[in-house]
């Protein structure tokens, strides 16, 4: 009878859990956000050059002269080469200005493109940075780009508010409904925006202002209390 038994045991025993998970108890649940406010302090910006010559070796050579001469500025300003890759490289034939007709207009010349994209670290030069490489040569710059460079810590603490927020919220349903949190029975958690802030800018004669702003840094928090009556 004693083995009968403990067999009997063991099955309530492992019965009870899939009792409780058949009848959750009464639970609340509060979303939360949290949001930081970061100074960026690295730039991104496009830099390129068009060229046009007779033949596509002209254009060709043109464009390299002129790129080069705007990749050794990058460099003498302290840019690594890591900081810099080609974004964009075309030929394209340019056509002579008629009248349109049924015959595709003669060619007469190439125009060459190429681009790279810098990331520019150091914040506060890039606006003389920028102007010695149009200087050297650049003759596009398709737009500035800020970001930061460590986003992990102002993303964590906006994890944290969230979660606070989540709380804060929970405990005034909780006093409205007359209720009590008891535990944390769930939490999910995501991290929003925190992308590049795009921000035009005009290439003038003075070195180019550059003025990052702020960037937000953006989590939300849903958080799932198990409740009983006060």
């Amino acid at each position: 009878m004693k083995p009968m038994f403990a067999i009997i045991a063991a099955a309530l025993f492992f019965a009870l859990p899939a009792q409780a998970a058949d009848n959750p108890p009464p639970s609340l649940i509060a979303n939360g956000e949290g949001i930081e406010m970061v100074v960026p302090d690295i730039a991104i910006v496009t830099i390129g050059v068009t060229s046009r010559g007779r033949t596509a070796g002209e254009a060709l050579a043109a464009n390299s002269r002129d790129l080069g001469a705007g990749l050794a500025a990058l460099k003498a300003a302290g840019i690594d080469d890591k900081d810099i890759g080609t974004s964009g490289f075309q030929i394209n034939p340019v056509y002579a200005d008629t009248e349109a007709t049924r015959a595709l207009p003669p060619i007469v010349g190439y125009e060459v493109s190429n681009s790279v994209r810098v990331t520019i670290r150091d914040i506060a030069k890039s606006g003389d940075i920028l102007d010695h490489v149009v200087t050297a040569g650049a003759n596009q710059v398709s737009g500035i780009a800020f970001d930061v460079a460590d986003k992990r810590t102002p993303a964590d603490a906006a994890l944290k508010a969230a979660i606070a927020d989540a709380r804060r919220k929970a405990e005034i349903m909780a006093e409205a409904a007359g209720v009590k949190l008891v535990r944390i029975l769930q939490v999910s958690a995501s991290e929003g925006g925190g992308g590049p802030v795009f921000a035009r800018m005009e290439l003038k004669a003075a070195s180019v202002p550059v003025m990052p702003g702020q960037q937000e840094i953006s989590a939300n928090a849903s958080v799932t209390w198990e409740i009983a009556p006060r």
